[in-house]
Parts: structure tokens; sequence; C-alpha cells
């Protein structure tokens, strides 16, 4: 069984029938009952056979992510999978960027993972196993998640400090047969550009040409098959990567003459 936030559009919305065709049970969470319910429909009708359970789940609240885990502890009583999608962008420089900002994109980004991670801890002991792991925690994140860029200060700091809970996670639930992974999707098709906050900087790339939700859907699934410690999905972010650990006053100066440029383009 999966139990996957952010459910109810993008990516979160694509793993949910990547999970039921792979034979999962598939717990589907967000805020919005009605899109839950529609990409649940639209889930049983290319899997006939899945079971499918949406709840509304906000996981900013403390008793939200607790009386979800409280029914699906009833339902199912155990949890082969966590993935924690939920999450929001935010656009604006460090010094632009009001603190309530900052505070409300890591209380979704960051926190929102370590409740339902902190809820999920105990049904994810009582999963059979498949193979030499018990159970998976799949964080999705970002490649700027490991290479930071100007212009999303808030975001960025959030998907860092994802990347460092995971490092922790991954050594303290080793032992328990529990798998930590990371997937950094770069540019994606989704909602992410339309409904993240603030103006977006004119050089970014167009969502036009990213990677399909359903694509880093299916690596989220192989991430639960074949653990790995990060999956970078796109060949600019690999060398943003390569670059930020190879190079990084190199990537930096790339960076800021992509600054300028928007810099200019405002005047």
């Amino acid at each position: 069984m999966v139990f996957i936030t952010g459910a109810s559009a993008g990516i979160g919305a694509a793993a949910v029938s990547v999970f039921a065709a792979a034979g999962y049970d598939v717990v589907l969470t967000a805020r919005r009952k009605d899109r839950l319910e529609k990409v649940a429909e639209a889930a049983r009708a290319s899997v006939p056979a899945a079971t499918l359970l949406p709840l509304v789940c906000d996981v900013n609240s403390d008793a939200s992510v607790s009386d979800t885990f409280v029914a699906v502890r009833e339902r199912f009583g155990r949890l082969d999978v966590l993935v924690n999608n939920a999450g929001y962008g935010v656009y604006g420089s460090v010094e632009r960027t009001p603190l309530q900002v900052f505070r409300d994109n890591m209380e979704t980004n960051f926190f929102g993972v370590i409740r339902c991670t902190q809820a999920a801890l105990p049904l994810l002991r009582n999963a059979s196993g498949r193979g030499r792991w018990r159970a998976a925690i799949v964080m999705v994140s970002s490649v700027i998640g490991r290479r930071t860029i100007p212009g999303m200060s808030a975001y960025c700091a959030s998907k860092y400090a994802l990347e460092a809970l995971s490092e922790t996670l991954r050594v303290e639930l080793y032992d328990e047969r529990i798998s930590v992974s990371v997937v950094n999707p770069g540019v994606t098709q989704t909602e992410f550009v339309a409904a993240a906050k603030g103006e977006r900087p004119a050089n970014f790339l167009s969502p036009k040409n990213g990677m399909s939700s359903e694509a880093v859907a299916r690596v989220i699934l192989k991430a639960v098959n074949r653990p790995r410690r990060n999956r970078y999905l796109t060949f600019a972010g690999k060398a943003a990567v390569a670059g930020q650990w190879l190079a990084p006053g190199i990537v930096d100066s790339v960076l800021l003459q992509s600054w300028r440029k928007a810099a200019e383009k405002k005047k």
C-alpha cells in the first residue's frame, strides 16, 4: 500500500495511476476533495481492480495528518510506501521575499514532510517487505534542492532542507530496512509554474519543454523497487549537480550572467 501526498494534480496525480497499475493499493491525499475524487476516478478507469482511497489531508496541520494516518491504520494496518510529494513553489530573491513567505513555504515543503514521515513510520514498520527492504520512503525534491538558483530563494531553501532530512533518515532507518530515496525532477509539465507564488523571472525555462508528470511518477516507482540516494531526471539537472560538485564557481558564473540578463529585462 502506498500513501501519496499532493495527489490532486501534477506528479502526485500521475503517481496514483502508476502505482495502481503496479498493483498497489493507493491512499491519495491532498486538501482539495473534488480534485482527489477526479484523480481516483481516472485511475479506476485505467485500472478497474485498483483499491483507491482518496482522503483530505492538509500536511500543514498536525491534527489533519494524525487523523489521516489513523484512518489508514484502521483500514490497512500497514504502509509499504510513503511518497512525500506535497509542496509548492515561490519566486523571489532573498531580499524581496517576506520572511512570512519563507516560513509558509518551509511549513509545507519541509515540516509537512516531517509530519507525514513521523506519522507513517509505525505503519511502515508493519510492512512485510519486498526483497531486502521492508518499506520505502520517497521524497520528491528538485534539482534545485542540490544546486540553488537565484530568484527562488525560499523554495530552494526548503528543498535543501529536505535533502538534509533525507540524509539523516537514510542512516537512521537503514537497520530497519526502510529505504529513503530522493527524486530530483527538473522542469516538469505540471501546474507548478502557474501555482507558484510571486513573479516568475522571465529567463526561467518554460515548462512546455519539461518532463511529463507521468515520466517522473515512473521514476518514483523505480526508486521504491531499486532504492537510490538521488535520482536526477534531466540532462540539464545532472549537468548542474555535476558542475556544483566539480566546479561550483563556474556554475555561479553561469547563473550570474543569467541573473544579470533578467535584471536588464526589468529596466
